[in-house]
């Protein structure tokens, strides 16, 4: 029974695990796929000396293969790798970074698929006999707090796993330093920064969550309710960039470098530590004003029960 009525909060959670999944082996295939070769010179180059591999002719002499095999080695390569950075890779780096445009779909699939089947059947009035409206609307808005909860815990998974894979090393080595992703003040805030990222997007989960339940009173088609959210948040993100940010933020009243706060899909990674106190604010207002209407679309009984035999008649 539990099965069957969460059955669309279940999917939602084994696409995560499989995402997940995929984004490790996405980041170490794009790191490491070179092994294969890689032991092929080692083993035809050096230790058996065979010249009719034709890759060996690359090598002009034995100590600039020796060099190549020195600083190309996976085992010394993969032994660099810190807890930190390898959590940074696989969520900015790797096919996890789709779902900066594609977890609001998910989540309002998640919350419309789940609340949507008990009042296009009509069931709901029967609960509604059964128990106090205003405790039925809490026990129900569980299932948006619950699945908003699935990303940050997705994000604490893979800092988890990126620790179990590097054997707990928080060592940053001196070629990471180097790349893109490495920020002195990320790293040294490490724990804050990532409770920050993984508070951000509970809030911003809420809302999208949020978007869910508003559709669900709008529609008795529940594909339609879906596709009517996601279309709803793609209009809330261009509202928010492109008319609020960029029109009038930007060019009538001249504050500029605020993308990342006014990009609601990017709140996943900050390069700077005043975007993210920046976004936290962002994500709860919008949650906040998202949680006033629904309870402005769900206050009254009547009003919702009206809603459906319009939509039925």
């Amino acid at each position: 029974m539990y099965i069957k009525k969460n059955k669309y909060f279940i999917t939602f959670v084994i696409m995560m695990i499989i995402i997940t999944l995929l984004s490790f082996c996405h980041y170490f295939y794009d790191n490491f796929s070179y092994v294969k070769q890689y032991n092929r010179i080692e083993s035809n180059c050096l230790k058996e000396n065979n010249s009719s591999d034709e890759i060996c002719n690359y090598f002009q002499t034995e100590q600039q293969l020796q060099d190549f095999l020195d600083l190309n080695d996976p085992v010394k390569a993969f032994r660099k790798i810190d807890a930190i950075s390898l959590t940074y890779s696989v969520i900015q780096n790797t096919i996890f970074s789709a779902l900066q445009y594609f977890s609001p779909l998910l989540i309002i699939f998640s919350v419309v698929g789940t609340l949507h089947t008990e009042y296009a059947s009509g069931m709901f009035k029967n609960y509604f006999l059964r128990m106090d409206y205003k405790k039925y609307l809490k026990q129900k808005y569980k299932i948006v707090l619950k699945t908003a909860a699935v990303i940050p815990i997705t994000l604490i998974l893979i800092f988890v796993i990126s620790c179990i894979i590097t054997g707990f090393n928080f060592e940053i080595s001196e070629n990471i330093k180097s790349v893109y992703i490495y920020k002195e003040w990320k790293y040294s805030n490490f724990i804050l920064y990532g409770f920050l990222i993984c508070l951000i997007q509970f809030f911003i989960s809420v809302f999208y969550g949020n978007i869910g339940v508003i559709c669900c009173i709008s529609n008795k088609n529940n594909l339609v309710s879906i596709i009517m959210g996601y279309l709803m948040f793609l209009a809330v993100n261009l509202f928010m960039y492109i008319i609020l940010y960029a029109t009038i933020i930007n060019k009538m009243l001249g504050f500029r470098n605020l993308t990342d706060i006014f990009a609601i899909t990017g709140y996943w990674f900050f390069d700077k530590p005043e975007y993210y106190w920046g976004a936290l604010l962002m994500a709860f207002i919008l949650q906040f004003i998202s949680l006033i209407i629904v309870r402005f679309l769900y206050y009254n009984k009547k009003g919702v029960i009206n809603a459906y035999e319009k939509q039925m008649a």
